[in-house]
């Protein structure tokens, strides 16, 4: 699994296009704010999972670590069987809100990112487009 994370509009879609282009040939599926389903993951396919936020939604009225667990969980049966690219957007830059769903909601995905940083095999932050690999290897070619 990958993790690509980033400030929002900080180039982690166009860095994880670029990056798949290099990889051999899968069938791409793209899930924007919604996550696949297990019965259509089969090893010759590649997911972009993204908007995460979108994801977490639904789960709001659940404990932030029980709602973190489930969906890691869902993605960690998936990497299992196909390669998987998760793009993290931090779009609160360490602000903590006001308003409790939104806080829920911050809460809630920094949980999951713990999660799936720790899982991971490579973990990419991307910076106004220049790539940082936090861990895993990479090629020198990024």
């Amino acid at each position: 699994m990958y993790v690509i994370l980033g400030g929002a509009y900080n180039g982690k879609r166009a860095y994880v296009k670029a990056l798949v282009a290099k990889l051999p040939e899968k069938e791409l599926v793209v899930c924007e704010g919604i996550l696949p389903r297990i019965e259509k993951v089969t090893e010759n396919k590649r997911f972009i999972i993204s908007d995460f936020e979108q994801i977490i939604l639904p789960y709001l009225d659940e404990p932030e670590e029980q709602a973190a667990q489930r969906i890691f969980e869902h993605i960690a049966e998936i990497s299992g069987q196909a390669e998987v690219f998760c793009i993290c957007a931090d779009t609160s830059r360490g602000v903590v809100p006001l308003e409790r769903g939104a806080r829920q909601l911050r809460d809630t995905c920094g949980r999951l990112y713990q999660k799936l940083c720790n899982e991971a095999e490579t973990v990419i932050r991307v910076w106004y487009g220049i790539p940082q690999f936090l861990k895993g290897e990479h090629d020198g070619k990024n």
